[in-house]
This record gives structure tokens, sequence and C-alpha cells, in this order.
């Protein structure tokens, strides 16, 4: 199987203002979204202890739909004497008829540490198995982990499998002599291109086993549309 192009994209890092948050309670936090626009967090990690905190809800709402969800934040306290600290979203709390943001956890990093962490995987290109051969696309995996430097973790995997053709199977071990941070286990499946079935040869043995009177009617039944089709 021929090599597959991979591109590794760096995490973005983006800003998010924060305040402290006195307003605890399913009452006074949702009053917080309501009537400020407020949206609650918690900032924790680093043997330092929790704090909780809320932020403007359309910002927040706008990094995330712009990938910021595997970016590194550059929390900003607005009070004075808090320092920067940078962080990764850890856990994202949704409405679960609406969809909108209720909540946000936010892990502490330090840059210059090592983390293993799991980095998604987006194919691109449409394998030469299913353009012109027919075949199927089955991906059996959507993340790998990574270790290495925070500041240097990856945001996503960029595979390009169009070269892929029928029978082949891609693994994480092929991966490896190009991106050697990959941790997960190298007979891991990530896609694999079968072979389509033999729709044709299943409507073939249908027909064989339909009675013959029914088959007959069909025929009659045809006919009759012709001749009417005829008429007109």
């Amino acid at each position: 199987m021929p090599q597959v192009p991979l591109q590794i994209q760096a995490r973005e890092q983006v800003v998010l203002k924060v305040q402290s948050r006195q307003e605890q309670g399913k009452g006074p936090v949702g009053q917080m979204r309501r009537l400020q626009g407020q949206l609650p967090g918690v900032i924790y990690g680093h043997n330092q202890p929790a704090e909780s905190f809320k932020t403007d809800a359309h910002t927040l709402e706008r990094i995330l739909s712009r990938g910021g969800k595997n970016a590194i934040i550059l929390v900003e306290h607005e009070e004075s004497d808090k320092a920067s600290e940078q962080a990764l979203i850890r856990d994202i709390q949704y409405h679960k008829v609406r969809g909108d943001v209720l909540h946000l956890d936010l892990l502490r990093i330090d840059p210059s540490e090592t983390l293993r962490a799991n980095v998604p995987i987006l194919t691109e290109g449409v394998p030469e198995g299913v353009r012109n051969e027919g075949g199927a696309l089955q991906q059996t995996l959507t993340s790998i982990e990574m270790e290495c430097v925070v500041s240097e973790m990856p945001s996503l995997v960029v595979i390009d499998i169009s070269s892929l053709v029928i029978g082949d199977s891609l693994h994480v071990g092929d991966l490896i002599e190009q991106e050697p941070r990959i941790t997960t286990e190298l007979d891991r499946t990530i896609v694999n291109i079968l072979t389509p079935r033999l729709i044709a040869a299943e409507e073939e043995a249908e027909e064989a086993e339909a009675p013959e009177g029914e088959e007959e009617a069909v025929r009659d039944g045809e006919g009759g549309e012709e001749e009417a089709g005829g008429r007109e």
C-alpha cells in the first residue's frame, strides 16, 4: 500500500477574558446567563485550587465556532492582581434541547510540559477504490493519541486517503514513520476500503425465488401500461 500524505495542524492560541464568579447554584447562575449574557466556568489543575469564573457568552461561542475547542486558551483575568494563564478546554456542557453552551471546564497547562492527548483525525480526498471501483469507505478510528510538549500539541491530523484502493487498510503503524510522536497502538485500523456488495446477484436471486404467476402478472401489467400509453 502506498504511503499516504500526512499533515499536522498546529494549535492556535486564543484569548478568553474572564471574571471571578460569586454566583453559585441553579437560580443565580441562570439569572447571570439571562441578564448579564455571561457563561459560568471553572479552571483547575497544576496543584492549584479550582477557581470559578464567568465569561461573555457571545465571545466564547465565537471562539468555539472558529475551532477554539482544540486551541490553547490564554486566560486573561480582568482582576489586575491575577496573572494570565494558559489552559486547554477539558469539557463543555451543552443544553440538551437548544444546544447552546451551559458551562466550561478549563485545565491549566504549562506550555513546556509533556502531555499525552487525543488529536482528531480528518480524512481528506475520495479513495480510488470508492471513486472508480465502487468500494465503500469504513473509518473505525476518529482520533489518535500523541505525546509531545503542550505548546506543540497538534489540533488536527489530516490524512489524504485518495490513493487507497479496494482491499487497502490503513493502520496507525503506517503513519509512525512520518509522525513518531504517535502513541496509539500501531495495529489499530484507521480506515478500510471495502469490496462492494454484489447487488445485481442478490436481485437475480430474488427474482429466481419469485412465483411464476407473479412474474406473469408483472409482465401483463407492464404490457397494459404500454397499451395505455399507445392510446394516448
